[in-house]
């Protein structure tokens, strides 16, 4: 197994590129109308999105906007800002990617974090005559705090789904059919004909009492992004046992967190390769089914890319991960 994992390490340095293709650069978005905005509750909810004079890539601006979103409803009260394809043009085709990125920078955090998450919606229509389908990726943690510009890496994953699994940040799933309100047409998130994205914001909570208080959030996006064909295609099938998503924060300049899951027991071997191919850590353990994180340390390692290699009893799985002093 180890030597199998060294090869495959050693060869697919040198030779792979990853492509970054820019989505929305988000200069001058507001002004432009390439982003547009929906809020989905009445007051307290409100929005104002604007276009920032700052940002962290280059360009010349970021999208910055203000949220206050009133938990009226059990299920969370919630905004959204996105792109939707206008009518008559072509949906979007991202078949050879496997990830997407954005910066975010949270100028003031939400009072109540525990209740406030992040999702990504992806909306397909195979055919301009079909429903459109909405699938969602949700991050509990990225809005949490006060910081600085991070880079969230989104896996490009469709999670297999029967319409009850609920959104987390392994990849994609089908609205959940338990909500409500939602549409389906062949229930496959179609990548070649999408024909809106958006960043949505929500607070949700419930008490014997009613909803909880109104919450509200600051936060800028920019360089938002996806990765260009990759040897690795993320779309889950069913004969799939595991998944390895990308490392987070990645770039990263002292430490990062590498997520992996499996959906039955086996046993794994886990490696990291420094940039000439050289194991620098390394595991063998038998995993029960579940969501497995592990936290990487760079010390006094040099900037460089290195290679995380996963290998169950039948399948093997690669990803880049990039230190940058």
């Amino acid at each position: 197994m180890r030597y199998e994992c060294r090869m495959l390490g050693a060869f697919f340095l040198p030779v792979v590129v990853w492509a970054q293709i820019g989505i929305n650069s988000f200069d001058g978005a507001v002004q432009e109308k390439t982003i547009n905005w929906t809020l989905f509750e009445r007051a307290p909810s409100r929005i104002r999105i604007w276009d920032d004079s700052t940002d962290v890539h280059e360009g010349q601006g970021a999208l910055r906007a203000s949220v206050v979103i009133g938990a009226i409803n059990a299920w969370g009260s919630f905004a959204q800002i996105g792109y939707e394809v206008p009518p008559g043009e072509s949906p979007m085709n991202w078949m050879e990617s496997d990830s997407l990125f954005v910066w975010l920078k949270v100028h003031r955090p939400p009072s109540l974090p525990e209740n406030f998450v992040f999702r990504m919606h992806l909306v397909d229509q195979p055919t301009p005559g079909d429903n459109k389908e909405e699938y969602i990726y949700e991050n509990t943690e990225i809005l949490d705090r006060a910081q600085g510009w991070v880079r969230l890496a989104i896996p490009l994953v469709e999670r297999e789904s029967d319409g009850s699994v609920l959104p987390n940040d392994e990849g994609f799933v089908l609205f959940p059919k338990t909500w409500g309100g939602g549409s389906y047409n062949n229930e496959v998130l179609d990548f070649d004909h999408l024909v809106r994205y958006s960043f949505v914001l929500v607070t949700s909570g419930w008490s014997s009492s009613g909803p909880l208080p109104a919450d509200s959030i600051e936060v800028s996006f920019d360089a938002f992004a996806r990765s260009g064909k990759s040897p690795v295609k993320e779309k889950a099938h069913p004969q799939e046992n595991f998944h390895l998503l990308s490392n987070y924060p990645n770039p990263f300049n002292s430490s990062t967190e590498i997520v992996f899951s499996l959906l039955a027991p086996d046993r794994i071997h886990f490696t990291i390769f420094n940039p000439l191919g050289k194991e620098i850590m390394s595991f063998t353990d038998h995993k029960n089914a579940g969501v497995y994180r592990i936290h990487f340390e760079a010390g006094n390692l040099p900037s460089g890319v290195y290679c995380v290699c996963l290998q169950t009893s039948k399948e093997i799985r690669v990803r880049k991960m990039v230190l940058l002093r």
